[in-house]
């Protein structure tokens, strides 16, 4: 963030009033714009509200900054110098932090915290290395998957945060996740820890081995815990009084139930995510005391996919759903209810929510976003109920050049019903389009949302439509539709694809003779799997960091390197080397008639680079057309913004020989918000 940070602080506005875009732009956005990541991300507010964290870039990596709001100043920077990058902040008194060091493996993951906890204040000085393997505070030093990060096994624990204990500004709640000399993970215990001298003390251990998640009550005691065993199996724990043994919740007709804890109010209940009813995930409330439970909210078609809490973090007072378009539920008659529909109100046709609130509960950052906003930060003061622009997240994305996201259900050939986000070019009819089919990666319990699209908004200003079908294997949508990917990689999961470009055609929106398929990660397998499937229906393929040989990532990734891992790869993709060939893209390569852009980072642990030349080597023997991208240094996906844009400006080129565009029409719908 420069000195001009906030100095764009401006538009106080009263709820009720309808609120401009923060951004105008008389150029279209350029591919560096879509390959640049967004610049500020995870606002929160001191315990007394005199000041905000923000993420940012610094010095080319993930940093902290602390801005006083009171002039607005910058009064500190933090970051873990070139090769580390912050992956999450704790505010643990007004003045005081911990960060929680990470490293980024590529555009494609998630950054991976390495287990180490750092405090400081909030000018940037002071700092304290708390917990962690190394000392003192310096650039991480690389080593793991080929001199890229730090592997999980390299290390005997590793730590994260539980609760930053705000009201107590010496000490916060951790979990101590510790590993045997093979990487397995021990029993986790959850210790109270200085956050200024790094002096810890036990406050409780997990009842098994295995990955474990604490949650503590108003009182900072230890009440909940979800375990994961080494075969990747959950399971939720709780103490009916603080000290008490650990209970299994997981039983009976619990017993196939996925529960999470998600916070305490101060009388003795607790606030839980629970699909025991039907596959859904929905809202309960629970006595601690007697154990009685009753539902707040469930959908009938989606997820839960957030609890909106009141100021004071005591009580639900909302639920969001995205079926299709996020659809907010308001529970009680708190009066902080009354507020959040103000709120809402004041941002039509967007999704206006607190992401931070202070202690006392009078202050709280809104994230203000949409289908065409990556999303705008305001500060709310509850006492005058207005919101003050603080900044936007994303200051190369004009939401008026922008296109719709729109939500689509279409029936899969069994009957399911399958949802997605069709992204057509603005100004266009959405009819006689080239489209691109765009399968998410992950994929088990992945989803495409409502919220601004990066890639799909560059497909569509440079002319196609694009499809992003929730498929089997998704999450947001019950176990029964996550599960039913299972193992079936290769057929339910790539007929949702071909059902949903079926539909695309029947309805007008795609040219028949105009499709590709692009994915990255298992989005990159389905790529190539579509067409190996349906050889007539798509023109060209392009495989970002995909998968070409099952049976090869089994046996060497950075999945199959622990058992929960390998348990995983048995569970849902197959265990048997026959299955996994067969579901394997290099298996069918015969069939293959569209021309393949291959993309990949040549230091990918996930899907290591021999999958890229695996395939290269197939189609060079077989005389098949193909393009090639890899970059030296790169992970699972391209991080780097200037290979990005390389990618973004080399994909469109690609798409455009082959599926032939016409340029977009003019804009003729209303301001886009």
């Amino acid at each position: 963030m420069s000195s001009l940070a906030l100095s764009a602080v401006r538009s106080i506005v009263a709820l009720g009033l309808l609120l401009t875009a923060a951004l105008v732009r008389a150029d279209a956005p350029t591919a560096a714009d879509f390959a640049s990541r967004p610049e500020y991300s995870r606002l929160r507010l001191s315990p007394d509200g005199s000041s905000i964290g923000v993420i940012a870039e610094i010095n080319g990596q993930q940093g902290l900054m602390v801005i006083r709001l009171a002039d607005k100043a910058v009064i500190g920077r933090f970051s873990l110098g070139l090769d580390g990058a912050i992956a999450n902040y704790w505010w643990v008194s007004p003045t005081r932090l911990v960060v929680s060091g990470a490293i980024q493996f590529g555009s494609l993951d998630q950054p991976r915290e390495i287990g180490e906890l750092i405090g400081v204040d909030a000018d940037g000085g002071n700092r304290s290395y708390l917990f962690g393997y190394r000392a003192p505070i310096g650039p991480v030093k690389a080593r793991g998957t080929n001199g890229r990060g730090i592997d999980l096994q390299d290390r005997s624990e590793a730590a994260t945060m539980v609760d930053p204990r705000p009201e107590d500004p010496r000490h916060a709640v951790i979990a101590v996740h510790s590993f045997t000399e093979t990487g397995e993970p021990n029993r986790a215990s959850a210790v109270l820890l200085d956050v200024y001298t790094g002096a810890r003390s036990q406050l409780a251990s997990a009842p098994i081995a295995g990955d474990s998640d604490f949650l503590t009550d108003q009182d900072g005691a230890v009440r909940y815990v979800v375990t994961e065993d080494r075969d990747a199996r959950s399971q939720t724990w709780v103490r009916r009084t603080a000290g008490a043994d650990w209970q299994l919740l997981n039983q009976g007709a619990l017993a196939d139930a996925d529960i999470t804890p998600l916070r305490f109010d101060a009388g003795g209940k607790a606030y839980l995510r629970s699909n025991e009813k039907n596959g859904l995930d929905c809202l309960y409330e629970q006595d601690l005391f007697s154990g009685d439970k009753r539902e707040l909210s469930c959908d009938d078609v989606a997820d839960l996919a957030q609890a909106i809490f009141s100021f004071d973090r005591r009580q639900p007072i909302a639920a969001l759903y995205e079926a299709g378009r996020p659809t907010i539920r308001y529970l009680t008659d708190h009066p902080d209810r009354v507020l959040l529909e103000k709120i809402q109100n004041s941002f039509p046709e967007q999704v206006a929510i607190p992401v931070s609130v202070t202690r006392d509960g009078n202050k709280a950052v809104l994230l203000v976003y949409s289908d065409r906003s990556p999303g705008r930060y305001f500060l709310f003061d509850r006492a005058s109920e207005k919101a003050t622009f603080l900044l936007l997240a994303h200051r190369g994305i004009d939401p008026k050049q922008m296109a719709e996201r729109r939500p689509i259900t279409y029936p899969a050939r069994d009957g399911r019903v399958i949802h997605g986000y069709l992204t057509a070019p603005r100004g266009d009819p959405a009819k006689g389009l080239p489209m691109v089919l765009l399968p998410h990666g992950g994929p088990f319990g992945i989803r495409d949302s409502w919220e601004w699209d990066a890639e799909a908004q560059w497909l569509a200003a440079n002319g196609y439509a694009v499809l992003q079908p929730n498929f089997r294997g998704s999450g947001g949508y019950g176990r029964d539709h996550l599960l039913g990917g299972q193992q079936r990689w290769d057929s339910v999961m790539i007929d949702d694809l071909v059902d949903g470009t079926r539909w695309a055609i029947e309805q007008g929106v795609a040219d028949a003779d105009r499709i590709g398929v692009f994915g990255a990660s298992y989005g990159g397998y389905a790529a190539l799997m579509s067409a190996l499937r349906e050889p007539a229906l798509y023109r060209c393929v392009v495989d970002y960091a995909g998968v070409s040989d099952l049976k090869a990532l089994s046996e060497n990734s950075d999945i199959a390197n622990t058992r929960a891992g390998r348990s995983f790869i048995d569970r849902f993709i197959g265990s048997s080397s026959a299955r996994l060939k067969a579901a394997s893209p290099l298996t069918l390569i015969d069939r293959l008639k569209a021309p393949v852009f291959i993309v990949h980072g040549e230091e990918d642990a996930r899907v290591p680079f021999a999958q890229a030349k695996a395939l290269r080597k197939a189609l060079d023997q077989r005389k098949l057309p193909y393009e090639w991208l890899t970059k030296k240094g790169e992970g699972h996906g391209f991080s780097k913004p200037e290979n990005r844009e390389e990618f973004l400006i080399k994909l469109v080129a690609f798409l455009d020989r082959h599926l032939e565009p016409a340029a977009p029409a003019a804009d003729t719908t209303p301001a886009a918000r």
